[in-house]
């Protein structure tokens, strides 16, 4: 996971002031729960991760034609950013903000990486530490005051210029990271490979990682995703291959301080992608939808701390309506209202040559969690 601060300061119920414009200026395209923020032909075609601070500043990354792409909400309507200093790479996979003049992404460059830091005015790089992570190249990075996590095949984090690396053990990969301060961290992935290995979390004290016990989850999870509110509040999440291509087995896993509780419930056939914690002791989930009959509407599922609901995402005007052509890869708060973005790509219909084009989608919250819930 990553940026996730703003949800822990009290969220109030949404209230959008204006419309959100998808490219090309049109008004958004709204259903209960959710409304498409950006799609069609824009400078995107896949948005990876998220990350907000404020009403008025986010900033999504990702590609596009074999080049990265990072875009910045500016209250109204998202832009590419344009501000000087980005270096070409083959995608931006990962942002993090700490304020409107402090934000960090990663990407990937051929086989190497590269770490970018906004001072408010323009990106500047960084060196970042370790080889390059052969095995998953989008690694996880999360930023809070003071300090910068970056996961992969190490842990490693960032303060005043210096870099300071803690080794794992052999085929263990750090695939999400969340801070909730300098002195406070999560992060999860596993020990390869999926068959025959196990789930890893590990906690930051300021000092040092800690190996924390065994989420129990089902066999064959691969746990991506973490998502820290506070000491006795950490959900990880992933999901595994059925027998016979049935659709993924998703698992969620909750730590209350003291022990994990496996939470998954009636959440099923999802590729498990993104999480967030709600705000109010719930839990919002979202990946790539496979429940059968197939069907291409885009899904986000919500946990109130109890029960599953599952709720329907807005399709966008030009996308596939026969094949679940949608994929949500972050979720992030949406300033104070208490909403959130959400950030992916969907496919069109096949062309007569039976081509189709994949284009980036970013859509937001339009009704609190406690008011999707009544």
């Amino acid at each position: 996971m990553l940026e996730r601060h703003l949800i822990r300061s009290a969220a109030v119920p949404l209230a959008l002031a204006s419309a959100l414009l998808m490219a090309g200026g049109a008004g958004a395209a709204e259903a209960p729960g959710w409304e498409i923020s950006l799609s069609g032909n824009s400078p995107a075609e896949s948005l990876m991760s998220v990350s907000s601070v404020d009403d008025d500043h986010a900033w999504a990354v990702g590609r596009k034609d074999g080049a990265g792409v990072i875009m910045r909400w500016d209250g109204e309507r998202w832009v590419e950013d344009t501000a000087p200093g980005l270096p070409e790479v083959w995608e931006w996979s990962a942002v993090s903000a700490v304020s409107a003049d402090d934000v960090w992404a990663y990407g990937s460059v051929g086989r190497g990486q590269a770490l970018v830091h906004f001072d408010g005015e323009r990106w500047n790089s960084v060196t970042a530490a370790g080889p390059p992570d052969d095995s998953w190249p989008e690694v996880p990075i999360d930023a809070v005051p003071g300090r910068l996590f970056k996961g992969g095949n190490a842990l490693y984090t960032y303060t005043a210029g210096t870099w300071k690396t803690f080794a794992l053990p052999a085929r263990v990969d750090i695939r999400g990271i969340d801070a909730i301060s300098a002195d406070e961290a999560y992060a999860t992935g596993m020990k390869y490979p999926v068959d025959g290995g196990h789930p890893v979390t590990y906690r930051w004290d300021g000092t040092t990682w800690t190996l924390m016990d065994q989420p129990p989850v089902r066999t064959g999870t691969d746990t991506a995703e973490i998502a820290a509110e506070s000491s006795d509040s950490v959900y990880v999440a992933g999901w595994a291959d059925a027998p016979d291509a049935a659709p993924a087995i998703p698992g969620v896993a909750h730590w209350d301080g003291s022990a994990w509780e496996d939470i998954t419930g009636t959440l099923t056939a999802l590729y498990v992608h993104a999480i967030a914690p709600d705000g109010h002791g719930g839990l919002w989930v979202t990946g790539n939808d496979r429940s059968e009959p197939a069907h291409a509407d885009p899904v986000f599922w919500h946990y109130d701390g109890a029960t599953w609901t599952k709720e329907a995402g807005v399709p966008a005007p030009d996308g596939d309506t026969r094949w679940p052509s949608y994929s949500f890869y972050d979720l992030a708060p949406a300033g104070a209202s208490g909403g959130f973005w959400a950030v992916g790509d969907y496919s069109t219909p096949m062309d007569a040559n039976g081509d189709d084009t994949v284009n980036g989608l970013i859509e937001r919250s339009t009704a609190s969690p406690e008011a999707a819930d009544r």
